[in-house]
């Protein structure tokens, strides 16, 4: 009898623990990106999906067509010359919240992260360091970061780079 109900109180803890673990996902988070030396090169995603898994696996996708320019102009030389989405239809982010265990998903705040992961943009894998914020409504996190990309570390531009800035500020925000 004894060893039913230690199996049973085990059992009750195990599942707890469990469902306690939750994957949180997106398929609206923003993505923007703002040349740093020329502002009129500006653009929104806010169609990218993300994926929070409970064990600190950061996961990002999005089509670069989904990037909005107020120009239609350049959104179209984006799309044809300089990312070549026709060859080149995806960006990926893959990585981890490398210090995800001092979130406190039960309590309201905000939440200093560090994530390294690997970004793929224009085919060209990345390994890529960053930090940013985890921010805890209620339970719910929005997750969101700031840092600099260079054009030519994703081969991106050739001829055409002489034109445009080489390096861009992303500004991600991902409300699960």
């Amino acid at each position: 009898m004894t060893i039913r109900i230690f199996a049973s109180l085990l059992l009750l803890v195990c599942t707890q623990t469990l469902f306690a673990q939750k994957n949180y996902s997106t398929t609206s988070a923003q993505v923007r990106f703002i040349a740093q030396d020329d502002s009129d090169i500006d653009a929104v995603n806010k169609a990218a999906v993300c994926r929070l898994q409970s064990n600190g696996d950061l996961s990002f996708i999005m089509l670069i067509k989904d990037f909005k320019f107020e120009m239609a102009d350049m959104q179209k030389h984006f799309n044809e010359e300089y990312m070549e989405t026709d060859k080149f239809p995806r960006a990926f982010f893959n990585g981890k919240i490398t210090n995800f265990s001092t979130v406190n998903f039960s309590k309201d705040g905000k939440y200093p992260i560090n994530v390294s992961g690997v970004m793929q943009v224009h085919g060209v894998n990345k390994t890529m360091e960053t930090t940013g914020i985890i921010e805890i409504k209620g339970g719910v996190p929005k997750a969101s970061a700031q840092f600099v990309v260079r054009l030519k570390d994703f081969k991106i531009g050739g001829i055409l780079i002489k034109f445009v800035a080489d390096e861009m500020n992303i500004d991600i925000v991902a409300a699960f």
